[in-house]
């Protein structure tokens, strides 16, 4: 499978939804639904389907949100590592609960 990083540094490939959605799988996606739920945000099945954070196609409800998304696909980035003002507060809470995330980033930026 191919490896796709999200704009934030995240691996995509490795994601619950996105495995899931290229399975077609309704259970997993049902079980990915229900364990990134909580009280205050609750998903439905439909909105869990993801085709990977830099695609075009189906993404999971949360990240047609996301700040970081808007802002590289804004700038024109493939992901934040090629950004002049990196690593900035929009990522923080990203590599605080990923620090995967800030390690690829940096590791891309280091071969700019």
């Amino acid at each position: 499978m191919e490896k796709i990083i999200a704009y934030c540094g995240i691996n995509c490939s490795e994601c619950p939804a996105y495995l899931a959605t290229q399975k077609n799988d309704k259970k997993e996606l049902k079980k990915v639904a229900k364990e990134w739920s909580s009280e205050s945000m609750p998903f439905k099945i439909e909105e869990i389907y993801c085709d990977g954070c830099t695609s075009e196609g189906r993404l999971f409800s949360w990240c047609g949100e996301c700040p970081i998304r808007s802002c590289s696909r804004e700038k024109g980035f493939e992901n934040c590592a090629y950004c002049e003002e990196y690593f900035c507060e929009n990522l923080k809470m990203t590599f605080d609960k990923t620090p995967s995330a800030k390690e690829r980033l940096d590791e891309i930026r280091k071969n700019l």
